[in-house]
């Protein structure tokens, strides 16, 4: 009798691990599997990074040596060489001009299979995935040994039955299955404003970048300031976010509504007050020591916050050095990397935990592609950015009030509100204690199938990568634990993400050869 698997969400932290997963069930003459895929989008084996949702013209924020690692960046350039035509032409019907600019400047690059350096659409890695895990299934089901249903659904719950499932949906319907893959993604999105908007002339709040599509959004943003425009008004846009999300979303805008047609001016807000780096100044790198890092090296024991004040002190001495995050966060990453080895069990987790995302946080990089957009506003004078948290946002009759509170030390106001006709929620996810977590996640916590580790923003697992019994995690929600030899502050990254599943994928596999075993 075959084994039923449901994994809850289908991007690529369940491709990495079904790819392994099922290449070990090919080598199986007896073995079968009976695989349940949930996603409430039709982005089954892609996700929303690299799927529908967030459209064909958008970039990796990493150039693709840093994006994927060896072997699989190989086979993956192998790949975009033997499809690019098809996929180029695709980037550039669905993109604005940036689109058109970006296949007329590296078109004579790629084209030698030179894609090491470039920041490629990202969509181009999704269709590759893709692609990927359907091979490895149609070949098992030809086979007779695999079967794979696609549920197209929203889960609402877990209970277990014995040592298995029962999974509920929104349509009332329920599924038992033997084993779970959790592997959601990113916890939601901050809520920050719920209340409908009244004078929709004045005022938009996107409260996601991807929830409803990034191209649906870009949609409404378009409609709106056309229609702005139409009657001679300018339209202040604030992203709440310096991150990713945030610089995209402003990619976005300007490519869909370029400057020169349309009156649009940006400001972001966020408690660093910096955007994202892109230059590597390879003569300050030459010379830039970690030096509070290189010190920690002489100490008998070490805990993780000293080596997380070493880090944030190097950073300011680079700071004060203008020296950029992209020139800093290689020498730095590998000066506390060189450390972590030495701390024990509980300040590893203890570093994974609390430590490693503050770093994080200020060493935030992004391609030019990106920035020199930003770069280009700025010289319009048409972009600021606001250092402060976010406080309150509520509509008035010019627009959406955003309240924050200065963390700038150089201010004399500690309060401030500005009036915005547009507002894109790039904050940020809420964590597990949050009051308006999803039921779902309240629901996994509340009957102890699944308990948050001290970062708040993942799942305790045990050696097997289980929260509980038969119930595996992947993903996001991994973060602050440690997996074999490595601990992850963070999985928003593809290299963490691939290493982790192959891991789970090895620990899904065992549990499945012990159970024919038995």
């Amino acid at each position: 009798m075959a084994t039923k698997i449901a994994f809850i969400g289908a991007g690529i932290a369940t491709s990495y691990t079904l790819i392994p997963l099922l290449d070990n069930l090919s080598y199986q003459k007896e073995a079968s599997l009976e695989l349940y895929v949930v996603d409430k989008s039709n982005d089954f084996f892609k996700g929303m990074p690299y799927g529908e949702r967030s459209g064909k013209s958008v970039l990796l924020i990493q150039d693709l040596k840093n994006f994927i690692s060896e072997p699989q960046r190989t086979h993956f350039k192998n790949w975009l060489n033997e499809n690019i035509d098809g996929l180029a032409q695709e980037f550039v019907e669905h993109g604005g001009h940036y689109a058109s600019d970006w296949v007329r400047k590296n078109n004579a690059t790629y084209t030698k299979g030179d894609w090491d350096d470039l920041y490629i659409p990202r969509f181009f890695f999704g269709r590759y995935i893709e692609q990927e895990v359907l091979q490895r299934i149609e070949k098992l089901r030809s086979k007779n040994c695999l079967s794979v249903h696609y549920i197209k659904k929203e889960i609402v719950k877990i209970t277990r039955q014995g040592e298995n499932f029962r999974l509920f949906f929104d349509d009332g319907t329920h599924l038992d299955v033997d084993k779970t893959v959790l592997s959601i993604g990113s916890l939601p999105y901050k809520q920050l404003y719920e209340k409908p908007i009244l004078n929709k002339e004045n005022a938009l709040y996107i409260k996601e970048p991807y929830g409803v599509g990034m191209e649906e959004n870009m949609a409404q943003i378009v409609n709106f300031v056309k229609n702005r425009n139409k009657k001679n008004l300018p339209t202040k846009i604030a992203v709440l976010g310096a991150n990713a999300s945030g610089l995209e979303m402003i990619y976005k805008i300007c490519d869909k509504l370029p400057l020169e047609e349309y009156q649009t001016s940006f400001k972001t807000l966020s408690s660093h007050g910096v955007m994202p780096d892109g230059t590597v100044d390879q003569e300050k790198a030459k010379s830039f020591e970690p030096k509070h890092l290189i010190a920690l090296s002489h100490k008998k024991t070490l805990t993780a916050k000293e080596i997380s004040e070493a880090a944030h002190k190097d950073i300011d001495a680079a700071e004060s050095l203008e020296i950029g995050a992209a020139t800093s966060v290689g020498i730095i990453s590998k000066g506390f990397g060189a450390l972590l080895p030495r701390l024990d069990e509980g300040e590893l987790s203890n570093f994974a935990c609390f430590y490693g995302n503050q770093i994080g946080r200020r060493q935030r990089c992004a391609g030019n592609h990106y920035l020199s957009v930003v770069d280009e506003l700025s010289k319009r004078n048409r972009f600021s950015h606001i250092k402060g948290r976010f406080a309150q946002l509520q509509e008035n009759e010019n627009g959406l009030e955003v309240s924050y509170t200065s963390t700038d030390t150089n201010s004399e106001k500690n309060l401030g509100k500005e009036d915005f006709n547009i507002v894109v929620n790039c904050l940020g996810s809420v964590n597990l204690m949050a009051d308006d977590l999803s039921p779902f996640l309240k629901g996994l916590i509340a009957d102890g199938l699944c308990t948050p580790n001290p970062s708040q923003i993942g799942f305790h697992i045990d050696k097997k990568m289980q929260a509980s019994k038969n119930l595996f995690v992947a993903g996001p929600l991994l973060a602050g634990n440690q997996i074999e030899d490595k601990i992850f502050w963070h999985l928003e990254h593809c290299v963490r993400i691939i290493w982790s599943s192959n891991v789970l994928s090895k620990n899904l596999w065992a549990s499945l050869t012990e159970k024919v075993a038995v």
